[in-house]
């Protein structure tokens, strides 16, 4: 039996009969600032050559965009997941580490010491 002619454009896009997954997430920020610093943290970790997934962020003003195409739906749930693990970690880093302005306002040329002897 021969076999059907193909469209060249669709074999490109899923080899085998295979359908890519795919998905793309803004997340806004309360700053241009913030988003650079998460964008600059976020974007040196590069994909391994052995993963499934590609992924791509892109600093958009005060939002990163991230893209991904994973060859399984599994692959995606995966990588999304791993990537929201990471931003959570330096959303909570920079407030653990970033002056809070009440803060600083409220205890301005302030010093308390616990020692009292």
């Amino acid at each position: 039996m021969m076999p059907l002619p193909t469209d060249a454009g669709s074999d490109a896009l899923n080899e085998n009969n295979k359908k890519s997954a795919e998905a793309t997430i803004k997340i806004p920020f309360e700053s241009a600032k913030r988003a650079e610093i998460i964008y600059r943290v976020l974007s040196v970790d590069k994909e391994p050559r052995r993963n499934f997934v590609q992924k791509e962020l892109r600093l958009l003003g005060d939002q990163i965009e991230v893209h991904f195409i994973a060859d399984q739906v599994k692959s995606l749930r995966t990588a999304i997941t791993s990537f929201f693990g990471s931003l959570l970690l330096c959303t909570d880093t920079i407030k653990e580490f970033s002056p809070s302005t009440e803060a600083a306002n409220n205890n301005a040329g302030t010093h308390t010491c616990a020692n009292t002897t």
